[in-house]
């Protein structure tokens, strides 16, 4: 289950750091690299794995700095689900993107990953511990370090608005 892989990450490596979480210090803690290149208009990210080579989150450097975020939380989801399916997996050369199909819905890794993501750094009870004090969504989507599109579904994905 997504939630629980984000949550197990939360408490073995981001620690009691606060909020916004940074996936890419967390990246780098599990042994990923992070780097920012060009991607073009339609790829905001990709998982590299190259034989014999630690993993490469690469970041589209013209998203904005809460999509890179997200994006980066998106392809540390694909790395934690092949990790926990058997880590024979991180062996072989693949290359996953975040493209226009991982908003789809359709595909279950991307469904993983953006679950992921969404609990990574927007977790459950601390997105409603906020919303019990009253904060607007977009105070919470600050706090978080999200756009306020990410806390709107966030929201609404746990039935809070």
């Amino acid at each position: 289950m997504p939630k629980d892989a984000a949550t197990n990450i939360l408490a073995e490596v981001w620690g009691n750091r606060g909020f916004p979480v940074d996936p890419v210090w967390i990246a780098r803690q599990l042994g990923l690299d992070v780097i920012e290149a060009w991607l073009g208009n339609d790829v905001s990210g990709a998982l590299v794995k190259k034989t014999d080579k630690d993993p490469i989150i690469v970041l589209n450097n013209s998203d904005h700095r809460n999509r890179q975020r997200f994006t980066c939380a998106h392809e540390l989801g694909h790395y934690v689900q092949r990790w926990n399916n058997g880590a024979d997996q991180l062996q072989y050369e693949f290359v996953d993107l975040r493209g226009l199909s991982a908003a789809s819905g359709s595909n279950p890794e991307e469904i993983f990953a953006n679950q992921f993501a969404a609990n990574l750094l927007m977790p459950e009870s601390e997105v409603k511990r906020l919303w019990r004090e009253g904060l607007h969504p977009s105070v919470i989507a600050s706090r978080f370090g999200v756009s306020d599109d990410a806390m709107r579904f966030r929201l609404s994905n746990l039935n809070i608005r």
